[in-house]
């Protein structure tokens, strides 16, 4: 290679190389990033310094009246003073979630908090959707406990209702006529574990609300007055028990275990009460026998079966207990 070329090639390595060694396009691209950075810094900053401002600023914040919640159902009431049931429900379930201050839609959590906050509520069985609706409302879905029984304190101080998973519900919203059209469960000798919106704790009660709500559509016409358990048994998740439905004339059906069960061979509720209201049918509307009250239980082929009866002979009189 002659001197002028290599001349030139060394003045073109020269020219597309900076001084430090970086080419010049490298060196915009790394000044941009360090720009990004520190505009991001900086910004981060300036938010901490405003952002109780900017989430406390009318434009943003969620007042009570723009929180659309899906309707309750009729059997939750407003309060006493003419509070409808859709205003309780948030005004009870945000009462903690707003003493910290007002909500703002500009807070990335708000969406879960308000869910938790709902999802508390003892009416509230679960929380679908809470989505933002610019500039300051929410909207939030909602699935409600529906009652199906009322289970008898033991200490004969009234009645707490339940629903179908033995949740205890809010007495407030029923009147006493109310209390006597839903489904009885006696004969339960302990108290709820935890508060209103959460499970009994016992078993007993949690099958007694299945069958409730299994038998509940039929509950007046087949006369029922109470389900009772009558034995415990072990089960694959712990214990299970069988019960039996008495009617107000005193005929008692023996259940058997609860809908939910896991034992082989136990007939569907469906069936159960299909029988017991052909039976009815075909005996003046009555599951009581031509001699009054009766006993009856499930055949394993799905057949109704009175039972049986023990019968006692009487006890010997004084008298001839003494003869030799």
């Amino acid at each position: 290679m002659s001197a002028r070329k290599r001349k030139e090639s060394e003045d073109e390595d020269v020219a597309v190389l900076s001084p430090g060694g970086i080419r010049p396009q490298a060196r915009r691209l790394i000044i941009a990033a360090i720009l990004v950075v520190l505009a991001s810094v900086l910004g981060l900053i300036v938010w901490r310094h405003v952002r109780d401002h900017v989430l406390a600023g009318g434009q943003y914040q969620v007042q009570p009246d723009l929180i659309s919640i899906s309707p309750p159902p009729e059997w939750i009431r407003g309060t006493s003073d003419s509070q409808a049931p859709a205003d309780r429900i948030k005004s009870e379930a945000l009462r903690d979630l707003t003493r910290g201050g007002a909500l703002s839609l500009l807070d990335a959590d708000l969406t879960v908090r308000v869910a938790s906050a709902f999802s508390d509520h003892p009416w509230v069985s679960r929380v679908d959707r809470v989505s933002k609706s610019f500039p300051s409302g929410l909207e939030v879905a909602l699935a409600y406990r529906t009652p199906v029984a009322m289970v008898e304190v033991d200490d004969g101080t009234g009645v707490l209702p339940v629903d179908e998973q033995g949740v205890v519900l809010p007495t407030k919203d029923f009147t006493s006529d109310e209390v006597e059209r839903y489904p009885r469960i006696a004969e339960i000798y302990t108290r709820p574990a935890g508060a209103v919106g959460t499970r009994w704790g016992d078993a007993a009660v949690h099958g007694a609300a299945q069958i409730a709500a299994a038998i509940s559509r039929d509950w007046g016409e087949l006369d029922f007055a109470r389900i009772v358990p009558v034995e415990r048994k072990p089960a694959q998740m712990g214990v299970e028990y069988t019960y039996a439905v008495i009617t107000r004339s005193g005929s008692t059906v023996y259940w058997g275990r609860a809908p939910g069960t896991d034992t082989p061979g136990e007939l569907p509720a469906p069936r159960k009460i299909a029988q017991l209201k052909r039976y009815a049918e075909q005996n003046q509307g009555t599951l009581d026998g031509a001699d009054g009250p009766q006993e009856m239980e499930f055949g394993q082929d799905g057949s109704l079966l009175r039972r049986a009866r023990p019968v006692i002979a009487p006890l010997p009189s004084s008298a001839s207990a003494a003869t030799p």
